[in-house]
């Protein structure tokens, strides 16, 4: 599986929840992977990036569905570039808002060891 497909395969898995995400991070990223997202805490390996992912419910968010924009790939493969569109769903399947998205994810040795994603995090302020 190409890596392109690998990522696309990953963030498709928010959609059910963060128990599917986390094992994916678990296996596709690399111990020194960086999640990068400006306006929220960096995240630095698996562990962390799940502990953020864990975060969320209790924010409210039960999954994200991704639609993906535009996918391209660099010339060697190693890193993927998206344009999406992150719906935040809540408990009840219910849409609580929509986040435009542009990412860079890298990979080393079939492992994601950068992913940056920005976006306005003022869309990102739920419902009280």
């Amino acid at each position: 599986m190409s890596n392109e497909q690998t990522f696309l395969d990953l963030i498709a898995t928010w959609e059910h929840g963060p128990r599917i995400f986390n094992q994916r991070v678990r296996e596709l990223f690399s111990h020194d992977c960086q999640w990068i997202q400006p306006g929220i805490p960096t995240t630095t390996g698996p562990d962390e990036a799940i502990a953020l992912a864990d975060g969320m419910q209790t924010m409210g968010i039960s999954g994200i569905r991704v639609i993906v924009l535009a996918v391209a790939s660099s010339a060697d493969g190693n890193t993927v570039f998206t344009e999406r569109i992150d719906e935040i769903v809540g408990p009840e399947g219910t849409l609580i808002g929509s986040v435009p998205v542009a990412g860079v994810t890298q990979f080393r040795d079939g492992k994601i060891c950068s992913w940056r994603e920005y976006f306005d995090t003022a869309a990102l302020e739920l419902p009280s």
